[in-house]
């Protein structure tokens, strides 16, 4: 992904192309995995918010961040909604992304990753993981060295862990079918399998950071970000707003979630719902830095601040 993301990079930098600019709009592509994190974005779209800032923005559906973010990189898009690891991977390879607004605000108590065993399993705590089988969809992410981390710090050794990746739809069946001990699953299917009453939760990965922490935001291209740099403090702005309404209302975003997820009404219902933090603080990005540097995501670590747009709104 990375090799993708700076061949790509080539293209923007000798040839970025500005958000396309309209008679009285400003057109900006913006494009997410079909995920709860992307819903401020849609409501923006559907409230009228970012026309109110002069933009015209066009959503676009891909199957992960990684994807989004080589997109970002390549041009297809002046802005991706991705996930942090990736962000910092990307900024170690000298690749220019940056956080233009946060988009998916962590804590022990509120987080859409959950670690999940069999309801009948045995495992209890840190300690009893050594030598088994731990499941993620995506191996060497953010989510899974906050999970290694939180075994370091509670008692076990994850250097005795057997990672495996499967799809998210698959994790449930991993566990039942006992190729795997435990599990890290994203709502709303996290939600859904603890629903089933076949599974409970086992851990919470990220209780032991200290601090709420930015997993995911909007991210844009450095280079492309000073060449037009009003249009994307409106963007932000205009995001502030949509973000405003989002994490205070969730029961009236159910059906635009429902709209781009594929997930029925009920399930978002009952599902944990994103948040987004009010601004972009290096204090909620340097722990998943330095977690990312101590698990081998990235070979050392750097300033929170590096990856933080000068666009983005400050507090």
């Amino acid at each position: 992904m990375l090799r993708l993301l700076t061949l790509a990079l080539v293209f923007v930098v000798l040839g970025a192309q500005a958000p396309i600019s309209g008679q009285s709009l400003t057109t900006v592509r913006v494009i997410g995995p079909a995920n709860d994190g992307f819903t401020a974005v849609f409501y923006a779209v559907k409230s009228g918010i970012f026309r109110s800032y002069g933009l015209d923005v066009q959503t676009l559906l891909v199957p992960n961040g990684a994807a989004a973010a080589a997109a970002l990189s390549g041009g297809g898009a002046e802005v991706a909604f991705t996930n942090t690891a990736i962000v910092i991977q990307a900024h170690a390879h000298n690749v220019p992304i940056q956080y233009l607004t946060p988009g998916g605000y962590t804590t022990a108590q509120n987080s859409l990753s959950k670690v999940l065993v069999l309801k009948d399993s045995p495992l209890k705590s840190a300690r009893d993981l050594n030598g088994k089988t731990f499941a993620s969809p995506a191996l060497h992410d953010i989510n899974s060295a906050m999970f290694m981390n939180w075994v370091d710090k509670t008692g076990g050794d994850s250097k005795t862990l057997q990672q495996i990746e499967v799809p998210a739809s698959a994790g449930l069946g991993i566990l039942e079918q006992h190729r795997a001990d435990v599990v890290m699953l994203t709502d709303p299917l996290a939600s859904q399998a603890l629903a089933s009453g076949e599974v409970r939760e086992f851990a919470h990965p990220y209780s032991v950071v200290g601090t709420p922490v930015d997993t995911a935001g909007l991210a844009v291209l450095a280079p492309v970000v000073d060449a037009n740099r009003d249009v994307y403090e409106r963007f932000a702005r205009a995001m502030r707003e949509a973000v405003a309404f989002t994490n205070a209302h969730p029961d009236q975003t159910v059906d635009i979630v429902a709209s781009f997820t594929g997930a029925t009404p009920d399930a978002i219902r009952h599902s944990q719902r994103s948040i987004s933090a009010d601004y972009l603080d290096p204090r909620a990005l340097q722990p998943l830095i330095d977690v990312a540097a101590k698990y081998g995501l990235i070979d050392k670590g750097f300033p929170a601040t590096e990856i933080i747009s000068p666009a983005a709104v400050k507090p």
